[in-house]
């Protein structure tokens, strides 16, 4: 399997399906994939905007010292998200910054962490894919280094974590950064929030599926196979986790398991041009796909309020495009600031976007590379931008950085 083949699949996991009229899939998605953006696989956080449950639960879970604690939940935990922003009335950004050590946000959507990853040599052929991962810390006002191996953030600021790769438990943070932890039937090696909020999808695996293969001096890389064992949903309220057992397709190489946009399913990438998903219920029973659903190589999806969708651009002079829902006609995201949009990351409201852009070269590329790029807010109208750190100097290379953004 080629880099290419890698970036075609991991590209097709990149965004959550959207209910869009009839029709919309093919209009908005008729232009060609662009070729020239290539990045490691992000963990996404979570998009959809928690909704409260109207009932009060107790739960008990276990904290770091063992004790049991009684929690009541509202929604999610009641002590309240593990990080706390302040309301903010602008752009928060740290344009000198790559990663930012000053909050980078604005008044609907935030960077809550980010990782650097870089490989640990294991023997001379193989290598593990290792992430550090950075939260941040209202108290200092900083992005500070954490001892977790997976994290994931749903909006408000809540925060789920894994321990190691292969973890045998899963931990919800509270406030003052003391993990709840809940013991699973089978360890997980990834987890993301549910767009509710109320529940944790945590992915099983054979082995280590960041093993990776280390290139020769040919530039060629064993090709390691690790097969996914099945999923647990774990209940925040009240703790429980039910493992239910969904191998994988020998074939795929991006096996991780995703919610639906309503939560009531989930899914596994089905290929990646055009991007398609498997869905199963939470039985890990094959499920029809919902009725309407549409997919895109665009991480930021749906705007909040279901008017726009980023999609891929029709227009050779961009990469970007934006899909009117009512109409299906497709504008595409130009240049704007001498800046290239080269990736949709998240919606700011339904009128900005976070984007990965590089710096223009003449009217369609990138001065340096298309690996060197930086965090911009785009306006939707392709009327001004915002940049919200430094330049990454190469997306491709250890020691580079990957956000995770969740609506505040």
């Amino acid at each position: 399997m080629t880099i290419d083949d890698v970036v075609k699949e991991t590209l097709g996991r990149w965004a959550d399906e959207a209910q869009v009229p009839q029709g919309l899939a093919d209009r908005a998605l008729g232009g060609r994939r662009r070729g020239r953006i290539r990045t490691f696989a992000v963990i996404a956080g979570a998009t959809a905007a928690v909704v409260a449950a109207a009932v009060t639960v107790p739960a008990t879970i276990q904290d770091t010292t063992g004790t049991q604690i009684v929690l009541a939940r509202t929604g999610l935990l009641a002590d309240g998200p593990a990080i706390a922003l302040p309301e903010l009335t602008e752009v928060s950004a740290d344009p000198d910054a790559s990663p930012p050590t000053r909050l980078v946000s604005t008044p609907e959507v935030a960077l809550y962490a980010y990782y650097v990853w870089d490989h640990e040599k294991i023997s001379d052929k193989r290598q593990i894919l290792k992430r550090t991962w950075y939260l941040y810390n209202p108290a200092t006002a900083a992005y500070e280094k954490t001892p977790w191996a997976m994290v994931d953030v749903a909006p408000g600021g809540y925060v789920a974590v894994l321990e190691e790769q292969q973890a045998r438990r899963v931990g919800v943070l509270s406030p003052d950064g003391q993990a709840r932890w809940v013991d699973l039937e089978r360890p997980a090696s990834t987890v993301q929030w549910s767009p509710d909020g109320g529940r944790l999808l945590l992915t099983s695996y054979a082995a280590n599926p960041d093993e990776q293969g280390r290139e020769d001096e040919n530039g060629s890389a064993e090709i390691v196979r690790v097969a996914r064992t099945g999923f647990s949903v774990v209940d925040v309220a009240t703790g429980q986790a039910a493992f239910r057992p969904l191998a994988s397709d020998e074939d795929m190489y991006e096996q991780d398991l995703r919610w639906s946009d309503d939560g009531t399913l989930i899914w596994e990438p089905g290929g990646a041009q055009p991007p398609s998903r498997r869905f199963y219920d939470l039985e890990g029973r094959p499920h029809e796909a919902p009725p309407k659903a549409v997919t895109t190589h665009q991480k930021a999806g749906l705007s909040p309020g279901g008017r726009t969708l980023a999609t891929d651009s029709p227009d050779k002079g961009a990469v970007v495009g934006l899909a009117d829902v009512a109409t299906g006609r497709v504008t595409a995201l130009k240049p704007v600031a001498g800046h290239w949009i080269e990736q949709a990351l998240a919606w700011s409201g339904e009128d900005r976007l976070v984007t990965w852009a590089c710096e223009l070269e003449g009217t369609d590329g990138c001065r340096i590379s298309e690996f060197r790029n930086r965090l911009l807010l785009v306006d939707a109208d392709g009327g001004g931008a915002v940049p919200l750190t430094g330049f990454r100097e190469n997306s491709q290379q250890p020691g580079s950085w990957e956000p995770l953004f969740a609506r505040r």
